[in-house]
């Protein structure tokens, strides 16, 4: 090989160069550099015994944090986290989406030589299967909840279709009745209900949105369901229902332009005008209200009436313009204990953009609830009488899931 003397020659004069660079002091390179700066440390996160992932946020106290978030990163256990506030003693930060005990949460800040020491802090999973079902287990109807935070709905689990009870701990039982066309005395009438809720004796009622009667059945007598009721209003299609505290159940749907209530005990039927289609109903028993949400003047809504001492409601006032602010429809509501408000927006919809869903506050605030830690298609949501809500799921993936709120009574900045 030919060796090529005017390459031999810039390398060393490029060595050279090189070192005479280094001695003096030109080099990026400190070996003996220390940083003048204290690391930042951890000495307490609230609440104490951990908080949900991705949700939120906590509290972290310790010293020599930066007042730019720029300037600072945070770590929980490999995912970072999102500043809210900061001082130089204290920060509020949203949570890393993993879950798991005892992550080792870590600060890094611009001049300073090395992370902080880990502080361990466990982050609970906010969003998942509901224990005991599978994503094999697909429910067809809503998801209702009795006195024991056992659940109920219908899921169909490789091609067979029958009401399902769920307990707290994930035992599942199946009724034995079964859905094959509604031809046998034996099978469901319905492969899906619109609603499905739980009466004060245990029995669970059912409406189907393109009739205007109200079935119920006993779980687990293996039986198909009978006709509780039936609306007087002929064209009545019921989509929701919801028992109060007073002894009635009312129900809504479309093509009546009507509230209805029933009885609980004689069934009689009231009915109070009020034009819409409405697809959810929701009881605040603190306060002995009524919300109804769907279509109102041409637009998504909730409207909101009081309950008088006899059991009536008035003309009602306009609570929140959904339509206003999110796509979707107002497709499931519950109340959590402080009055605020949970929509779910209803199935996953192709190509449209929607919270899965929205948290309304008494003062008219609202907001995306657990913003991309909630599956798309949530169409039903109810509470158990714990921390969880259970939420159906319908689109991509479809599902029964629970909703970890932590602590729904709790005010502040944690949670709901």
């Amino acid at each position: 090989m030919k060796f090529n003397k005017s390459i031999f020659v810039v390398l060393i004069v490029a060595i050279l160069i090189s070192g005479n660079s280094c001695g003096d002091g030109f080099s990026v390179y400190d070996p003996d550099y220390e940083s003048t700066e204290p690391k930042a440390i951890i000495t307490d996160i609230s609440p104490a015994g951990g908080y949900l992932a991705g949700v939120d946020s906590v509290v972290i106290t310790g010293s020599n944090f930066a007042l730019d978030p720029d300037s600072m990163i945070i770590d929980f256990g490999g995912a970072p986290g999102t500043f809210l506030s900061l001082s130089e003693t204290q920060l509020i930060v949203r949570p890393g989406v993993r879950h798991g005990v005892d992550l080792p949460v870590k600060i890094a800040v611009r001049g300073q030589e090395f992370f902080s020491d880990a502080y361990n802090y466990t982050l609970f999973q906010p969003f998942g299967l509901y224990p005991g079902l599978t994503a094999d287990d697909e429910p067809t109807s809503p998801v209702a909840v009795d006195a024991d935070n056992n659940i109920y709905t219908i899921v169909t689990t490789n091609n067979v279709t029958q009401y399902v009870k769920v307990t707290p701990d994930g035992v599942v039982t199946k009724d034995a009745a079964v859905f094959t066309g509604g031809t046998g005395g034996s099978d469901l009438r319905f492969e899906a209900y619109s609603s499905l809720v739980v009466a004060p004796n245990n029995e669970l009622f059912m409406t189907q949105q393109s009739l205007r009667a109200i079935f119920r059945k006993t779980f687990g007598d293996g039986a198909r369901e009978g006709v509780w009721a039936a609306s007087s209003t002929g064209s009545f299609k019921i989509r929701d229902m919801v028992f109060d505290n007073n002894g009635y159940l009312w129900v809504v749907g479309r093509d009546s332009d009507q509230i209805h209530r029933f009885d609980a005990t004689t069934r009689a039927e009231t009915k109070f005008p009020f034009e819409g289609i409405l697809s959810a109903v929701a009881y605040y028993s603190n306060d002995n209200e009524l919300y109804v949400g769907g279509e109102i003047d041409s637009t998504q809504s909730i409207w909101k009436f009081t309950i008088d001492g006899s059991g009536n409601i008035g003309a009602g006032e306009l609570y929140f313009d959904f339509g206003k602010h999110y796509d979707g429809i107002v497709a499931s509501m519950i109340l959590a204990s402080n009055g605020e408000l949970l929509v779910a927006t209803g199935p996953e919809i192709n190509n449209v953009s929607k919270p899965s869903i929205v948290k309304v506050f008494p003062d008219g605030r609202h907001e995306q609830l657990h913003n991309e830690m909630i599956t798309d298609g949530a169409y039903s949501i109810t509470w158990r009488d714990d921390k969880f809500a259970v939420v159906a799921i319908r689109g991509e993936e479809t599902s029964i899931n629970f909703l970890d709120m932590y602590d729904r009574t709790r005010s502040g900045i944690f949670g709901f």
